[in-house]
């Protein structure tokens, strides 16, 4: 006899921005764990990953397939839209659907939100109590309006009190490629432009043992990357650095991001930081105390240099957020922060236009301010008393100019060099870039560092010089980014190791007498260029042992590793070339400089 399934099916929807590590649906899992503790008898909940790429049609089309009465959508800044769209075609094709949001934008502007026609409620805030409290409403027979004025938002008190979705198998960790890890909820600071610590008072953090277990299952589950989920992970310095010790004796292969104040780091924090493998983010946002202060903010430049001088001598990797357009800043100062940020040689730097979000003290202020902005999605500013329309466009070309030069590029390891040999601040640089970008359009990111740094010395030494140096770090920089370690912390190498873990790039000079020079403290570019004899060459990178090796190679040597590369056959016409091949083919070189 087949037994008919009668409990009511709940869908809880994610539509991410693309496939990522990031594209993890915390959100919904957290709802999805308390719904089934709560009614395990009475409703079937089913976790549905969507994508921003699939079509309207296709997104309806997959939640139509599970068969919900109810649908939950997980409502951001990047998929409204699109959830708007989705939600329409189900009401077109299922009436009867009972259609609820939550997330961000769904807190920013319920009242909005409803207005719109496509929702029965909205869950706004914290929704696992709410969400507990709706369908238990729904199930005794509540109609949708009178469970709409039920609701009432207020923060999760305890965050004892919730199950933990990876513990309780609401989501597998070993079915993404990377994890989001709340730690905690709540921000101990009022940043304007942020709606973080709005409604909400204090941090509540997740209890030890908690974290613990659900550290033990990342990496028991093979998780290579961890995003955690705290806007100031080393507020409580305490907490912070039992975690971080934690996460060095239990998971050192897992690589985890965070976010952090600059005035909460000591020695110790750092030494921590370095000891595990993470990247820090610490938000910047203006070097500009005065212009930080409208925003209910502030900053000690002296104090701000030392705390990140302490995570460099550490040799952690950090990077810094900066935004432009900000009350009372102006183009001027813009360029002023995005110097001060590149003197301390961040390993990135993230440059974004100010958001008047929804929900925000800063969307209250905006008028006072004098704040233009868009009145929908992405809710970025237009211009300012301080900052024109064509101000706000050259800030947003030189955002792109340092993203493909300076983090896509990998620049960190040359670019003060090339700075002091130009007599250019970073500002400048990325001014003449951008109009360079104009004119060029190379996807290969170093082809493109070359062309340019080239076209900006007089001296054609000096210029060759720099091109081998950008040309070594670009390819090794991109070399290093490709492997990742496996849980076991060893090195994957993929099948396609020919095309994906090898290159072969042109130098004009020997490239070891060259890295030779740089390793001894010679780093003035005329001075390399007198020192060093023109030696056209070819050399292959590659990476063994977690390391960026270099070997210059023959004219054959090159024309026989790219036959190889293609997969094209080639017969050796020496018993030296078939040993390169061999060797190639096997992975193993002999004679190989390692390359820090």
């Amino acid at each position: 006899m087949i037994v008919r399934d009668t409990r009511m099916k709940l869908v809880l929807v994610a539509i991410h921005i693309e496939a990522s590590a990031r594209a993890v649906p915390l959100g919904p899992a957290m709802l999805a764990s308390v719904v089934r503790r709560a009614f395990p008898e009475a409703v079937h909940t089913r976790i549905l990953d969507l994508f921003l790429h699939q079509s309207a049609e296709a997104c309806a089309a997959q939640i139509l397939a599970a068969e919900p009465d109810w649908v939950g959508l997980s409502i951001y800044v990047w998929n409204r839209a699109r959830n708007r769209e989705v939600a329409q075609i189900l009401r077109l094709r299922k009436p009867s659907l009972l259609l609820f949001a939550g997330g961000p934008e769904a807190t920013a502007d319920p009242a909005g939100m409803l207005s719109e026609g496509w929702l029965d409620f909205v869950l706004p805030g914290e929704g696992e109590e709410l969400i507990v409290e709706v369908l238990g409403g729904l199930l005794r027979g509540d109609s949708a309006a009178e469970v709409r004025r039920t609701i009432h938002p207020s923060p999760v008190k305890d965050l004892a009190t919730l199950p933990s979705p990876y513990l309780d198998g609401s989501l597998d960790p070993a079915a993404y490629p990377g994890m989001l890890w709340e730690l905690s909820r709540g921000c101990p600071f009022r940043c304007d432009f942020c709606f973080e610590s709005r409604g909400t008072e204090g941090i509540r953090r997740v209890p030890m043992d908690r974290v613990k277990a659900e550290l033990l299952l990342f990496e028991a589950c093979g998780v290579s990357q961890v995003f955690v989920l705290d806007p100031t992970f080393n507020f409580d310095k305490r907490q912070a650095k039992a975690i971080l010790r934690l996460i060095a004796a239990q998971a050192p292969a897992i690589h985890f991001s965070f976010e952090i104040r600059s005035e909460f780091i000591d020695p110790e924090l750092a030494q921590l930081f370095a000891a595990i493998r993470c990247s820090l983010q610490i938000g910047l946002q203006s070097a500009d105390d005065a212009v930080l202060r409208k925003i209910s903010r502030s900053i000690d430049r002296e104090d701000f240099e030392a705390k990140v001088l302490l995570l460099h001598e550490a040799g952690a990797t950090y990077g810094f957020d900066l935004i432009y357009g900000l009350p009372g800043d102006t183009l001027e100062g813009f360029h002023a922060s995005l110097d001060f940020a590149l003197s301390l040689a961040p390993n990135h730097l993230d440059i974004f236009p100010l958001s008047v979000l929804p929900g925000t003290r800063l969307h209250d202020t905006a008028p006072d301010f004098g704040l233009q902005h868009l009145k929908d999605i992405p809710y970025t500013v237009i211009a300012s008393p301080g900052f024109s329309e064509a101000d706000m466009r050259a800030a947003g070309r030189m955002a792109q100019a340092c993203d493909r030069m300076y983090n896509q590029g990998k620049a960190v390891p040359w670019f003060a060099l090339l700075l002091d040999a130009l007599a250019l601040s970073p500002s400048e640089l990325f001014g003449r870039f951008a109009d360079y970008l104009d004119a060029h359009a190379d996807p290969d990111t170093t082809a493109l560092q070359v062309g340019f740094l080239t076209s900006c010395f007089q001296e054609g030494k000096a210029a060759a010089v720099a091109a081998d140096i950008v040309t070594y770090f670009g390819h090794s920089g991109a070399l290093m980014e490709a492997i990742a370690p496996n849980p076991q912390g060893t090195l994957e190498i993929p099948q396609a190791w020919l095309r994906t873990q090898t290159c072969l790039a042109t130098f004009r000079h020997d490239p070891l007498a060259l890295l030779e020079q740089l390793q001894s403290g010679l780093t003035d570019l005329e001075h390399l260029a007198c020192v060093l004899p023109e030696h056209p060459c070819q050399a292959l990178l590659y990476m063994e042992g977690g390391e960026a090796l270099l070997r210059i190679v023959s004219p054959a040597e090159a024309e026989a590793y790219e036959h190889l590369r293609r997969g094209s056959d080639l017969e050796p016409a020496s018993v030296d070339l078939a040993h390169f091949m061999a060797t190639v083919l096997d992975q193993t070189y002999e004679g190989e400089t390692g390359l820090g």
